[in-house]
């Protein structure tokens, strides 16, 4: 997959080049992150929200259609619990027998094409398809021992927003969703980009 995705990258860029050379871009985006666990908190402490971050860069193609390509890193989940208070994962109850934190966190790079319509002067809506390598971490922490689990996989991710442009800067809120294994990490953007 990684070879893919690397191919992926190297052919639109050479795309790029051929059809829109003079205009590239590369930004950052704040990410506010609401990751959906599966538990249903009963007198646990439960975080499902972090903020993170989004490093993009991207090849317009045309004026309507640009394929991008970002790092994203989600920030994390944690459930957390005192001995005999209770959680819930798939109508199961679940009993803290000892104090402990259980923490998720995740990270994903890919690529994605978003076409764009403008809806007045230097003002773009748009959209987002796309397909991202994501990895995955979990912590489970307590008084008396600890461990750790990590997984990989490939999977999709969709969203859209808007995009104001100023010259070579340009700002942008949107929304994202994207899979990891069957569960969805859901962001509100904002960020800026520098077009060159």
């Amino acid at each position: 997959m990684k070879k893919f995705i690397t191919m992926c990258f190297i052919v639109s860029l050479t795309i790029a080049q051929n059809v829109y050379a003079t205009s590239m871009y590369i930004g950052i985006d704040y990410l506010n992150s609401k990751f959906d666990s599966g538990v249903e908190n009963i007198n646990s402490t439960l975080d499902e929200e972090d903020s993170g971050y989004s490093i993009f860069f991207g090849v317009p193609l045309n004026e309507t259609l640009d394929i991008e390509y970002s790092y994203n890193d989600f920030g994390e989940a944690s459930l957390s619990g005192t001995t005999g208070q209770q959680f819930k994962i798939d109508g199961t109850t679940y009993e803290w027998t000892a104090n402990a934190t259980l923490t998720s966190s995740a990270t994903s790079h890919g690529f994605s094409a978003k076409p764009k319509v403008e809806l007045s002067n230097g003002v773009f809506a748009y959209g987002k398809l796309g397909l991202h390598r994501w990895d995955s971490g979990f912590e489970v922490s307590s008084t008396n021992t600890s461990a750790s689990l990590t997984e990989t996989g490939t999977d999709v991710f969709y969203g859209g927003g808007v995009e104001v442009s100023l010259d070579q800067i340009q700002g942008r809120i949107g929304y994202s969703r994207y899979d990891i294994d069957g569960e969805d990490i859901d962001t509100v953007n904002f960020g800026l980009s520098l077009q060159f």
